[in-house]
């Protein structure tokens, strides 16, 4: 089962990448994809005009040719499932629910569950076909998420202040 494999690095560190591919481990590749990030709070669900503040955070991380397009397209499908879904189940979900003829607050919370059964697609391809890779921000540090397992070590190793609780204790630290 391919889940992500998450390092956490503390905020105000700058991450060293290892000299490979991060989608397939090829040494020395020569290409490079910069991943864009910011974090996301509460107070933006209800007031959207702070989408557009707030400190953006950037992150070149190496790839290969080859990889190149399928590290960005892992990104933007998980992205576009997403709003897909989203355009078809909230639209529906009201007027499903209310063709069901149950009282006002019963559709209400049945309209949300039609929502959230729309949105189980999304949620099912995140988790088994996650990103070869992307960043997610907090408030104090970030989380690095790679779909290749080896360069998630390397990466952990590379890093002096990375941890994870994705990886088993014997692949956190090489022995010195």
């Amino acid at each position: 089962m391919a889940f992500s494999i998450d390092v956490k690095l503390p905020r105000d560190v700058v991450p060293v990448f290892p000299d490979a591919c991060c989608g397939c481990g090829r040494a020395q590749p020569g290409d490079s994809v910069t991943v864009k990030g910011r974090r996301i709070r509460w107070a933006e669900l209800f007031l959207p005009w702070l989408w557009f503040v707030g400190k953006r955070v950037r992150v070149t991380v190496p790839t290969c040719a080859a990889c190149r397009p399928r590290v960005l397209a892992s990104r933007h499908w998980n992205t576009a499932l997403l709003l897909v879904n989203l355009v078809i189940a909230v639209p529906f979900a009201m007027p499903l629910a209310k063709s069901c003829g149950f009282a006002r607050g019963t559709t209400k919370v049945l309209g949300l569950a039609f929502v959230f059964v729309g949105l189980l697609p999304y949620v099912l391809w995140s988790i088994f076909r996650p990103p070869l890779f992307d960043i997610t921000v907090w408030k104090d540090h970030i989380d690095y998420e790679f779909g290749y397992r080896p360069y998630a070590v390397d990466f952990l190793h590379a890093n002096e202040e990375a941890t994870s609780d994705d990886l088993p204790s014997r692949e956190r630290r090489r022995e010195k």
